[in-house]
């Protein structure tokens, strides 16, 4: 038993089949489009297949990455569970926490490896700011506010821009934060022709008593994708698609002269150097250690979980107008 079975062949699941090819670990892929698994398929020179037991039959993978339709992530992710297969389902986890908790019990129940496709967990900028914050390099976290904006995308049907692009700002917030949520508030809607909501903003209070905002939409005519920390020794800036973190610190100039307007401050700013990596291929890579190593992978089924679960609150708030507390 080796290798990676990829099934769902969309945009995601075709990224997922390339890296794993790359990778070596691509032993087929499976999709209920007999023409486009052919295709795909035969683009990346393994076994297609329409039946995802006979795929699991066939090919004998250690893990199945599951890049479907959000509304199949339970019943596709449960088949591959059930066959004793480990998993990584793209997010967001399920549907619902119903759907969701069944996913995480069977993980367990079976003893395989459950991980969820937060992929900007593994991206360099996380991986750094993490880093710099456990090591008290920029302080303590005081705000956390994220921007994840761009137009309609036209490919996501089965749900809003909150459970497609928030989470994974929601996610991260909660990773970098290292408290975990007490509230949540949101506002949003729809300015599109849509079944579900395109813009919202989202406020995550923490029980350390900080706070995070998380701004999403599929509404603005350009590709945003930054956070930012208001840390107690630095701001910092996080780009997510050009793999930058820029960090500021300040200090005034003549503090004995505080009547001057404006008054003197010094701005010191720099980037940070980084190795730029595609975060996919490190999301797979970690899956694949995760899984020959016996560790948690870096975004496991319950993180999954609690992302999906402050993102359904999101939504309820929305819609009741009231904040979501969380026991």
């Amino acid at each position: 038993m080796d290798g990676i079975l990829v099934v769902g062949t969309g945009s995601m699941g075709w990224n997922h089949a390339r890296v794993c090819s790359e990778l070596g670990l691509l032993v087929g892929i499976c999709d209920r489009d007999e023409g486009v698994v052919k295709k795909v398929g035969e683009n990346f020179g393994v076994p297609g297949f329409a039946d995802l037991q006979n795929a699991i039959d066939e090919t004998d993978p250690e893990g199945v990455i599951i890049s479907t339709p959000t509304s199949t992530h339970h019943d596709v992710g449960t088949v591959a569970i059930m066959n004793g297969r480990n998993v990584l389902i793209e997010k967001p986890l399920a549907v619902d926490l119903e759907e969701g908790n069944r996913l995480v019990g069977l993980a367990r129940e079976y003893g395989v490896t459950l991980a969820v496709g937060h992929i900007e967990r593994h991206n360099p900028v996380i991986s750094k700011a993490r880093e710099s914050l456990s090591s008290g390099d920029w302080g303590e976290i005081i705000t956390i506010s994220s921007r994840r904006v761009s137009n309609f995308p036209g490919r996501i049907s089965d749900v809003g821009v909150i459970l497609d692009l928030g989470i994974h700002d929601v996610d991260n917030v909660i990773f970098l934060m290292g408290s975990k949520p007490k509230s949540v508030y949101a506002s949003g809607g729809k300015h599109h022709d849509i079944l579900f909501e395109d813009h919202a903003t989202i406020q995550i209070t923490f029980e350390n008593g900080n706070n995070a905002l998380v701004e999403v939409n599929w509404i603005t005519p350009m590709k945003v994708r930054t956070l930012s920390l208001t840390c107690e020794k630095s701001f910092v800036v996080l780009d997510y698609m050009n793999q930058q973190v820029t960090v500021s610190s300040s200090r005034f100039v003549d503090p004995k002269q505080p009547r001057k307007f404006p008054v003197d401050i010094e701005i010191d700013s720099r980037e940070l150097g980084l190795n730029v990596v595609e975060p996919l291929r490190l999301e797979i890579e970690d899956f694949i250690s995760s899984i020959r190593n016996g560790t948690k992978p870096l975004a496991s089924g319950e993180d999954g979980l609690l992302a999906l679960e402050i993102c359904i609150a999101a939504l309820e708030s929305i819609k009741t107008g009231d904040v979501v507390y969380f026991e």
